[in-house]
């Protein structure tokens, strides 16, 4: 699976967070424009590409195009998650945890959230 540039990367977030499993472009940019102002060409664009990677798939009817999400988002970061912890090799987790508490990028909130996982796990 392609690691997704940024602008990609908030097209998928927009769709992984819809209530419906299929949108409309007109849908999409609606959604997407609470964030930030679309381009209805370069919106249609970044689907074009986001359909040839396989993430998306689309179906005309009519004059709409609609876009239904074939890569889930837990299965993206999934991917996302292995991949750099390989880049990284040898680090442990509770290195990237302590890096991450001590450039203040993750509260005793957060922490306390993440123990709750942990414990549930066990």
């Amino acid at each position: 699976m392609k690691r997704l540039p940024d602008t990609e990367f908030s097209v998928m977030q927009g769709l992984w967070s819809a209530e419906s499993s299929t949108l409309s472009t007109a849908e999409l940019k609606e959604l997407l424009e609470k964030e930030r102002s679309w381009n209805m060409s370069a919106l249609q664009t970044v689907l074009s590409r986001l359909e040839e990677k396989g993430f998306v798939k689309s179906e005309k009817n009519g004059r709409n195009r609609f876009y239904t999400v074939l890569i889930s988002e837990e299965a993206y970061l999934a991917e996302e998650s292995r991949s750099f912890f390989g880049r990284i090799g040898g680090k442990k987790l509770t290195s990237l945890v302590a890096a991450l508490y001590d450039s203040k990028d993750i509260t005793d909130s957060d922490l306390e959230e993440l123990k709750k996982f942990i414990d549930s796990k066990k």
